[in-house]
């Protein structure tokens, strides 16, 4: 079975080969109207953004790069410091 990301990937390729064709075409010789064809472009962009997504940190909304890698000590450790700051 297909994942939905490989049929979207699919069928943003056969999209963009379609508009690729009918803008070499004369005007009177398109067989989708001008109008359409700008709307195709439109749906190539949107879908576009879905499949070029990247989850890295550098598109979290601060910048930041997000947190830094704490190895299991070091949360350990600061949990306790954390915890002796509260408790005294």
């Amino acid at each position: 079975m297909e994942l939905s990301t490989q049929k979207l990937e699919r069928i943003y390729k056969e999209l963009k080969e379609i508009v690729k064709f009918e803008n070499s075409l004369h005007m009177m010789d398109m067989t989708l109207n001008q109008t359409d064809v700008n709307t195709l472009e439109e749906v190539i962009s949107m879908i576009e953004d879905i499949v070029d997504y990247d989850p890295t940190p550098q598109y979290l909304y601060d910048d930041s790069g997000g947190e830094p890698l704490m190895t299991a000590n070091e949360r350990l450790s600061a949990s306790w410091q954390e915890h002796l700051q509260l408790h005294s």
